[in-house]
């Protein structure tokens, strides 16, 4: 089975089982798919995947959002910055990964590998 056939099979699993479309199919795993990454919906994505996506999207965003705003203008220093997005990135992706793999278990949602 190919990814692609593999991603719709989770997707039908997942609305079937009651989940929302727009929850199953975030904008950042439609990105890593575009950029060419196979991840498949965090429900059935692993944590440590979800941590990272998590972290570098919203971290990233978060960043660029608080320098823009605030950071530049009271002299922060790029490291600074750097560290405090990433940080918050981390805490993020770590409350995403736990509310998807609760969700998943919640629902007893079957592991990826055996769609």
């Amino acid at each position: 089975m190919s990814f692609e056939q593999h991603l719709d099979k989770a997707h039908k699993v997942l609305i079937e089982h009651g989940f929302l479309a727009s929850s199953i199919n975030p904008v950042i795993y439609r990105l890593a798919r575009k950029l060419g990454l196979k991840v498949p919906p965090p429900q059935f994505a692993t944590f440590s995947a979800n941590i990272l996506l998590g972290t570098i999207w919203f971290g990233t965003l978060w960043g660029i959002i608080m320098w823009f705003m605030q950071w530049n203008n009271l002299g922060v220093s790029l490291l600074y910055a750097f560290n405090a997005s990433m940080t918050t990135g981390l805490i993020f992706g770590l409350m995403m990964a736990s509310w998807y793999k609760l969700s998943a278990k919640r629902k007893k949602l079957p592991n990826w590998s055996e769609l």
